[in-house]
């Protein structure tokens, strides 16, 4: 387990720079013991901190897949992820000497015809949003900003969205924690207000 100060998403990119021998311990038992891809559990940090332990976790989090890893000669590891499965930590076990738990995968709820009608009106409003902050900014558009419609909205189509936008880690864990897709709509258009509010105060 990888205790961090955000939460990770499924399908959300995840670079990392490891470089406490404990963390470097558990890249290793990963990398050498995986069944199938490398993988490890990600958990934001409700109080405390990355380094040093001590942390007080969240108990649902996401699997990081492990798509590459590079080493420098003083023992820094470079690691590029993935997130892929939640899950939600059933026992915290010891440290030894990297955080470990035991946890059951939590199922994807299925978007229904409601849901990805509201999804949608959702996304609408976001890209709205997001077109007028890059504007008031003078800049242009990422080629690979999300087009927040029915074209990339899959069953784990909010996440992808949520991961483009500047919310906060406590959004992020209610959109993980949410058991099903009127409760992420609902997270995520909170959040969405929030981001619209802060650009309007700006301008």
């Amino acid at each position: 387990m990888f205790p961090l100060g955000t939460a990770l998403l499924p399908g959300e990119v995840l670079p990392l720079r490891i470089f406490e021998p404990r963390y470097r311990a558990m890249l290793d038992d990963c990398l050498a013991t995986a069944d199938g891809p490398p993988r490890f559990g990600v958990v934001l940090i409700a109080r405390g901190s990355e380094v040093g332990g001590g942390d007080v976790r969240h108990d649902v989090g996401t699997f990081a897949a492990i798509e590459r890893v590079s080493r420098d000669p003083v023992g820094l590891s470079f690691v590029h992820c993935v997130g892929t499965r939640r899950f939600r930590v059933t026992e915290w076990l010891p440290d030894d000497p990297y955080p470990r738990a035991e946890v059951a995968l939590l199922d994807e709820p299925k978007i229904s015809t409601t849901s990805r009608a509201d999804s949608l009106a959702l996304g609408a409003r976001i890209r709205e949003i997001v077109v007028d902050a890059y504007a008031r900014r003078g800049e242009h558009l990422p080629d690979d900003l999300p087009s927040f419609d029915a074209a990339d909205l899959d069953d784990a189509g909010l996440f992808g969205w949520a991961a483009r936008l500047p919310i906060g880690a406590a959004d992020r864990q209610s959109l993980l924690e949410a058991p099903d897709f009127p409760a992420r709509i609902a997270i995520l258009d909170d959040a969405v207000e929030g981001f619209a509010a802060r650009i309007a105060f700006d301008a």
